[in-house]
């Protein structure tokens, strides 16, 4: 054991001498990867020169071309040309570090390994990663976590600290693209939001989240699901989601001051939901669009709309006009203040337009060269009337009880 102070500084000398892989001559052109893993400090070592290992404890510090780490304990092995930490591991990075109980890094690959607790934050402080075990490939930038990966992605609101958390069984980081890559039972949350999928692909730079195999997205009264989902985040709050193929979107309203809970569903090949704080501003449903909704004391009475189009716009997160185009066709039902069903309107033509009010039916319009309404009056026994035109309109009559 070496103590005295002028002696270590010696030893450490020798030390990179004999333990440095790669000599270079003065302005020679020195390749990526090929510097030698330097030793700078530590209170005291063990060397075993024949067998090619160093023991080193107290302030340990290496650094390798950009990359440094530091440990309270240390083996250095020459054959493996890697560095083992038994007690703390802090690994500094170009734009990020990595902490844990223990890791290793060897020179030749220039990998890094954190295990036990481990924890990988970028420089900026915008997001983290933890597992038991994390994985950094020096010369591709890129980070690997095999098991029970965490990801955290920070953000500032009205001066609090928000994150958006992601959870899988492994998970990816490549820091050049700031892409990450969650796979196997992904688990996406943020306040209100919850996102599920077998994998996601999660683009830090432009807030996109792309999800494939089942994806699901639950959002306040919202939930849309699909073969493929894509979202928009604009300072971590929802802008816009897309599904693409089997597109299924529903809605459950709570019961609100005497009002009953409603529920509605929209089908297609593609779906696009604009949100604003949380609540829907716009739907758009394309090819084979269906649309339906009935109310919590009212099952058997479902409102239908079908077409090859529809769009809807909303107020405060509540229906307020839907426009049909394309074959299009609905079902509508009156209901009067006494939550009595008074009629029903069936339309159908090119293009249906349907007005509501605090989510209840107030108008449908009707054109197109065959354009056709026919309102039942069912608080009475009487034949329906039809009425049919190029442009016709069709709207709920009260009827006096």
């Amino acid at each position: 054991m070496i103590n005295s102070k002028w002696q270590i500084a010696g030893v450490l000398i020798c030390a990179q001498i004999i333990f440095s892989q790669t000599q270079h001559l003065p302005n020679a052109r020195i390749e990526k990867g090929s510097m030698p893993l330097i030793m700078e400090r530590a209170d005291s070592l063990d060397a075993m020169r024949k067998a090619g290992h160093l023991y080193l404890k107290g302030n340990v510090k290496f650094t390798h071309d950009s990359v440094e780490f530091r440990t309270e304990r240390a083996h250095w092995d020459k054959n493996s040309d890697a560095v083992y930490s038994e007690d703390g591991f802090y690994f500094l990075y170009p734009k990020g570090n990595m902490k844990a109980k223990k890791g290793n890094y060897t020179r030749k690959n220039s990998i890094a390994v954190a295990e036990e607790n481990a924890v990988a934050r970028d420089s900026a402080g915008k997001g983290a990663f933890f597992g038991e075990r994390i994985i950094y490939n020096r010369n591709e930038y890129f980070l690997e976590i095999p098991t029970q990966p965490l990801a955290h992605y920070y953000f500032e609101e009205k001066g609090k600290l928000d994150t958006l958390t992601i959870r899988s069984k492994t998970m990816t980081y490549d820091q050049r693209s700031q892409i990450a890559v969650a796979a196997n039972s992904v688990v996406i949350t943020r306040k209100d939001l919850i996102i599920t999928g077998d994998t996601a692909f999660y683009n830090q730079k432009d807030g996109f989240l792309s999800l494939k195999g089942k994806p699901k997205c639950i959002i306040n009264d919202y939930t849309i699901t699909g073969d493929s989902m894509f979202v928009k985040l604009e300072k971590n709050e929802v802008e816009f989601i897309l599904v693409v193929e089997n597109a299924h979107g529903t809605q459950q309203t709570a019961a609100v001051s005497g009002k009953p809970a409603q529920y509605s569903d929209v089908f297609g090949d593609t779906l696009f939901l604009a949100v604003k704080n949380n609540k829907a501003q716009s739907l758009y449903v394309n090819i084979n669009a269906k649309g339906l909704f009935y109310e919590e004391d009212l099952p058997n009475y479902v409102n239908k709309m079908n077409g090859n189009r529809m769009d809807i716009s909303f107020d405060a997160g509540k229906m307020k006009l839907a426009e049909i185009k394309g074959n299009a066709s609905s079902l509508l039902f009156s209901i009067n203040n006494s939550r009595k069903v008074e009629g029903k309107n069936e339309s159908s033509g090119d293009t249906i337009y349907v007005a509501f009010d605090s989510s209840h039916v107030s108008k449908v319009k009707v054109r197109g060269n065959l354009a056709s309404g026919i309102y039942y009056d069912m608080s009475k026994s009487v034949p329906p009337i039809a009425k049919v035109s190029t442009d016709s309109t069709a709207a709920k009559q009260p009827a006096s009880e």
